[in-house]
């Protein structure tokens, strides 16, 4: 890989990750969905309190139906920023991305999240691979450093 296609694979991932945002917080189920590489393992374990294996899936359809879902009746706001981009191949990487979260539940007859609101810090851990249609998550693992709720 020259240093101008490591360049241009870096804005790549940079955009995917910035899609994967904008497809939580706009509640974007297609714009979400393409993220992924079929089969990709999402670990979102830290957002259980106790570890709950049903938050570790290998199965991106299932992760966005049900993220949408949790989401339902909320307003939130995501944002991943310094990411650590490491090229194992010139067909795979690894990232750490720190981020932030915000999450307002505006319908709480809705039930689901256990809380008003949510600020939250932590790091993804990712890894990609590019294929033909381009970069896509075959991992991600959220770790929270930091969590408040109201």
């Amino acid at each position: 890989m020259t240093d101008l296609e490591r360049l241009l694979a870096i804005e790549d991932i940079k955009a995917l990750k910035a899609q994967y945002f904008r497809g939580v917080d706009t509640k974007d189920a297609v714009a979400l969905r393409a993220v992924f590489a079929d089969g990709a393992e999402t670990d979102f374990r830290s957002e259980s309190p106790t570890g709950d294996p049903a938050f570790h899936q290998h199965d991106p359809d299932a992760f966005v139906r049900n993220t949408l879902y949790m989401l339902e009746g909320t307003a939130t706001v995501h944002a991943g920023f310094m990411p650590e981009i490491e090229f194992l191949s010139d067909t795979e990487a690894l990232a750490r991305w720190p981020m932030n979260d915000r999450i307002w539940v505006e319908d709480t007859s809705l039930g689901r999240l256990p809380f008003i609101t949510l600020t939250g810090w932590g790091c993804y851990h990712d890894r990609y691979v590019r294929g033909p249609a381009g970069w896509r998550i075959v991992s991600t693992r959220l770790q929270r450093t930091r969590l408040i709720v109201g």
